[in-house]
Order: C-alpha cells, then sequence, then structure tokens
C-alpha cells in the first residue's frame, strides 16, 4: 500500500471515530425516526458501489477542521462577475483531479453553487448546493493549497422575497487523490422548507454526479450508468456544522483489460478486500455488485469469468471461443453444406459449371475457323448448317 493510500486510509479512520463518537451522542439525544436508525453521522456506499460517503454532524472540532479560512490567505482570489462566461469561470487546476476514470485539469464554478465540467460532454457535477440558474447571487473564492483546491460561497443568497434577506457559507475541496469535502458554515434555515415555497429555487438533488457511457461489443452495446452519489434533501439534511466526505468505492469498471482488472482490489467491508472480476463475453471488469451487475447475470458472467491475472491469456482465449459459438458454428454449418453438396452433386455441378461451357465454347472457336476459312476462299456462306451449291 502506497503512503497515499494509507494516508487516506489514515485520515479516513480517524475522521470515521470521530464521527462514530458524535454519531452515539447524537443518536441518544433525538426522537426522530431517521434519526435514531442512522445517527447523527454514518458511513454509506451508493446504491451502485460507485462512492462511498462519510457523513458528520458536527458544530465544533470535525468542522472547524475541514473548514478553510480562504478571506485571509494570501494566495486566494476571489470571482468577479466580469469573469464570468455563459454562468461560469473556468478554473484550472496545478495538478490532476481524478473524478473515477477522469483526469480533471479544468473545472467551472458557478454561482449556482456547484463545480462542473468544462467540457459539455462530460456533464459531471459536483453540487453542494445546487441552486438553479439565475436565482442566486454570491461572492466566491477560490484557493490552492496541498495538492487541494477550495472553492468558498460567502454571502450566498436566494433571489426571493421570503428567503433572499438570509446569507449562506459553504466550501468544497478537491483533493488529489479524488476526495471531495463539503463542508457548510452558515445555513439560515431548513432547505426542504425552501423547496416546499419555492419549487424553482433549488434542484431537488445535490452531491456527486457522474453520468458515464459504456460502449460493449455485444448487446447492450451503449449505456449510460450514474455513478456518484446523490442525494436529496429530505434524507441529507444540510445545516451549519454538516460536513460530507466522498470515496470513489467500487472501481473495478475503469480497468480495461483483464490483466489491470485482476490486479484491482475493492473493499469488501471494513477489514476485507476483493479482487475484480474479467468477463470475457463483455470485455468488461466488475466487482459484480456496481452497474454492470445486471449484464453481468445476463451474459453469464457470473460463471464464466476471471479472477486471477495468470489465467487471463488462456481463459480468454478458450471462453472467446466458446462465447462464440452460435456464430461460429453458423460458419461451421453453411461450410458442411457446401461440402456435402458438392461431394452429392459433384457430377452435375461438373457437367453444368465445367463440361457443358467449354463444349459451346470449342463448338463455337470452330465455328468462326470455319468461317473465316470459307471467306479466304472468295465464297460467302451465310448458312453454315447448308452447303455451298456450284455449277459443275
Amino acid at each position: 500500500m502506497g503512503k497515499a493510500r494509507f494516508y487516506d486510509r489514515f485520515i479516513f479512520i480517524l475522521i470515521a471515530a470521530t464521527a462514530f463518537l458524535v454519531s452515539g451522542i447524537a443518536s441518544a439525544e433525538t426522537d426522530e425516526g431517521n434519526e435514531e436508525q442512522r445517527g447523527a453521522s454514518w458511513h454509506e456506499i451508493s446504491k451502485d458501489h460507485s462512492m462511498q460517503i462519510l457523513y458528520i454532524k458536527s458544530e465544533g472540532f470535525v468542522a472547524t477542521l475541514f473548514w478553510k479560512n480562504i478571506t485571509g490567505e494570501e494566495h486566494a482570489a476571489m470571482l468577479t462577475d466580469d469573469q464570468f462566461a455563459n454562468g461560469m469561470v473556468l478554473i484550472d487546476l496545478p495538478f490532476e483531479f481524478l473524478l473515477f476514470d477522469l483526469n480533471v485539469t479544468r473545472v467551472a464554478v458557478t454561482k449556482e453553487g456547484t463545480i462542473r465540467s468544462e467540457d459539455p460532454s462530460n456533464k459531471w457535477a459536483i453540487a453542494p448546493l445546487n441552486a438553479n440558474v439565475g436565482m442566486t447571487c454570491t461572492n466566491i473564492s477560490y484557493l490552492f493549497h496541498e495538492n487541494s483546491l477550495f472553492v468558498q460561497w460567502n454571502n450566498f443568497r436566494f433571489n426571493h422575497d421570503k428567503f433572499g434577506k438570509h446569507e449562506f457559507s459553504f466550501q468544497v475541496r478537491l483533493g488529489v487523490r479524488g476526495e471531495i469535502d463539503f463542508v457548510y458554515n452558515a445555513v439560515p434555515y431548513n432547505l426542504t422548507h425552501l423547496r416546499e415555497n419555492c419549487d424553482f429555487c433549488l434542484a431537488d438533488k445535490f452531491g456527486v454526479t457522474y453520468p458515464r457511457h459504456e460502449v460493449f461489443e455485444v448487446a447492450p452495446y451503449n449505456e449510460i450508468y450514474e455513478l456518484g452519489f446523490p442525494m436529496d434533501f429530505k434524507n441529507y439534511e444540510v445545516k451549519k456544522g454538516i460536513v460530507i466526505r466522498f470515496f470513489t468505492a467500487d472501481w473495478c469498471m475503469g480497468q480495461k483489460n483483464c490483466y489491470d482488472c485482476t490486479k484491482t482490489e475493492f473493499e469488501l467491508s471494513l477489514n476485507k478486500t476483493a479482487r475484480c472480476s474479467w468477463c470475457p463475453a463483455i470485455q468488461k471488469c466488475s466487482s459484480t455488485r456496481d452497474s454492470l451487475r445486471n449484464v453481468w447475470m445476463e451474459k453469464k458472467c457470473d460463471i464464466h469469468h476471471v479472477n486471477e491475472s495468470e489465467s487471463c491469456k488462456n481463459f480468454n482465449q478458450d471462453f472467446l471461443w466458446f462465447d462464440c459459438y452460435p456464430f461460429v458454428g453458423a460458419h461451421l454449418a453453411i461450410s458442411i453444406l457446401v461440402f456435402v453438396f458438392c461431394v452429392l452433386f459433384k457430377d452435375k455441378i461438373i457437367k453444368v459449371c465445367y463440361t457443358t461451357p467449354s463444349k459451346r465454347l470449342r463448338e463455337c472457336i470452330q465455328s468462326k475457323i470455319q468461317n473465316n476459312n470459307d471467306q479466304e476462299d472468295g465464297h460467302c456462306n451465310t448458312n453454315p448448317m447448308r452447303p455451298i451449291e456450284t455449277d459443275v
């Protein structure tokens, strides 16, 4: 395990321990059903196992630990209105931010409380709030610090008569190893209440989303899978002191060949890992519980797959032949039929295709030669079947 990965694991355990300590205290103080079941803080993984979160409710130590006071930093930059084009400002990163299989080097920051792809063809979004376009005004600052990008929205207000007087303050950190932190420093009111009174102010989902286009060599050929961790404001409360950290979970789908696939591991549980599996039938790598799980079962990848890199070459060759047997069988059947037909009807085929055309060609050539000889003798025989009559 590399130093970077060890560092991430250490930080994760440290935060998790703090979170579950806070969770134990908070869950004992609340009577609400959802809060009582999950506690004030919890760890959760998305349904497609592409991303996991650590959700922490704390107005004290944890929130202070994650919050970066950008306004006091010498190298911080504040965005101005004249920098915005098409509602966004492009920021070049001094490092590659790893978002699933994307190496992001430029991001687009918006006044709606989102960070998006600068490429319209990649519609990923990192949204700590996700307001609708034109419904907000805010001051945005950003800072590069220790291979991280911090983006902070201050004095964030909705353009609404009832809610426009109150200001939000929140922050996003993008880390070089793909980790994403949301930190909420000021949330003046309940966002579900805002959506009930102003349905055009705020989108119904926030979090991290990435619609990934997957191409197959067999049916279904093209699919779009929604990766990430989308959240709603009812089940994931947003208020002051909330910290949400996002991690990539199972990322077997990003491996492009059998060898890389079978050398990649993912976490089954806190202290248990498993290897990704390669399916030659669809030429894809999967954890068998990710977005590919349906096509994995349809193509019988649960039976025919590879887990060991040593087996990749032989297994692929054998399985690909077996997997393609309908097409190979069809070609083989046609070849056999043609062969049998040729054997059974050999004489007729030779007569039709060779003997008869050859005979006709020979007769034609002889007729031409005879005509040429007659013309050389000064006679014109217009009927080759009848001899020329002469006076004796």
